[in-house]
């Protein structure tokens, strides 16, 4: 909406009061049928890929993209500076709807970001370069409020930064070698980025879609999106709410760690298609993508996926760790016995 809008309407729209009226779609005996009809199919969808993992080849699939691990916080890395850099240059802060000469001393905060994304791109003082970059969200935090929450994404990635700086593949580690600072809790930066990024989507969902749901259906009519029947209900109130429903279920099965791998491939599919179709502005996009290939790439940490798989339970008990310590341990190391 933000993005395909005019930004005029799109503020306007949203600084009004809100209204739940998408959720009288369910009110219509077709539309409730069909939403029953998706919700089903998607909990099948989930249960087949939970009986697979169960499987020993499912298993060998689901932990083969985790040989790729080490290139997690290259794609974040690259994403944040890159988005940082396009940001800048359009003269926007996050997205395109935010305006830098909204906030004060706008050259200043252009000029900040540029700082921040080529640091952070080269891996030089990552660690000040993200604090700065963190500065600049907490003013725009004052301007435009709890709209930031959108991009909540962006905002879990600098405080990992700011805690863990950056020492692959950076001119940091050349200077100052390999990071010594809390070396227990390294572990859990794709854990805050993950929460973050599924708190942004909650949040964009309830705030946009459903709370103010005109916004989404100007882009389902403008765009004639019931055209495509095969993807869409007829009824553009009901595609309104069932991007409402989908946004909220992905953020909040990325935020749990439920089904990850499978959830952040669906979610990849769906920026994937908007992109192509409403023509957006690639770079507000860039860290949902960078974040997603870290996800996709690097060990489940801290999710309830640990609860759920038999193999992962019984490899836990054989190593001697507590049931309660295990969903605070990636895969690579749960398996390791504790130590006495």
């Amino acid at each position: 909406e933000a993005y395909v809008l005019p930004t005029d309407y799109f503020w306007a729209q949203l600084n009004g009061p809100p209204s739940a009226y998408a959720l009288t779609a369910l009110t219509r005996p077709a539309d409730l049928r069909i939403t029953i009809y998706v919700v089903l199919g998607v909990l099948v969808v989930y249960l087949l890929n939970f009986l697979f993992r169960r499987t020993r080849l499912g298993y060998w699939l689901h932990r083969a993209p985790e040989r790729l691990s080490f290139m997690g916080p290259i794609f974040v890395r690259a994403a944040i500076a890159a988005a940082f850099f396009y940001s800048a240059l359009s003269w926007s802060f996050l997205g395109p709807e935010l305006s830098l000469n909204a906030m004060p001393l706008p050259w200043l905060m252009r000029g900040v970001l540029f700082a921040a994304s080529g640091m952070i791109a080269f891996g030089f003082l990552t660690e000040l370069a993200a604090a700065a970059a963190l500065a600049v969200f907490t003013i725009g935090y004052w301007k435009f409020g709890l709209y930031l929450m959108t991009y909540f994404n962006y905002l879990g990635e600098m405080i990992v930064l700011v805690l863990f700086g950056m020492r692959k593949w950076s001119l940091d580690r050349l200077m100052f070698g390999a990071l010594r600072r809390f070396p227990k809790f390294r572990d859990y930066e794709t854990s805050i980025v993950r929460i973050f990024y599924g708190i942004a989507l909650i949040y964009a969902a309830i705030t946009v879609k459903f709370l103010h749901p005109a916004m989404t259906a100007r882009v389902v009519t403008d765009w004639h999106l019931t055209q495509f029947h095969w993807l869409f209900p007829s009824d553009p109130l009901l595609v309104v709410l069932g991007a409402g429903l989908a946004e909220f279920a992905i953020g909040f099965f990325i935020m749990i760690g439920f089904e990850m791998r499978l959830t952040v491939i669906i979610s990849l599919f769906y920026i994937t298609l908007s992109l192509l179709y409403f023509r957006e502005l690639v770079w507000p996009h860039l860290m949902l993508y960078g974040i997603s290939l870290s996800l996709l790439v690097k060990p489940e940490v801290f999710t309830l996926d640990h609860y759920l798989f038999e193999r992962e339970r019984k490899k836990a008990a054989e190593a001697g760790i507590r049931w309660w310590k295990r969903p605070f341990l990636p895969h690579t190391q749960e398996h390791v016995p504790e130590k006495t």
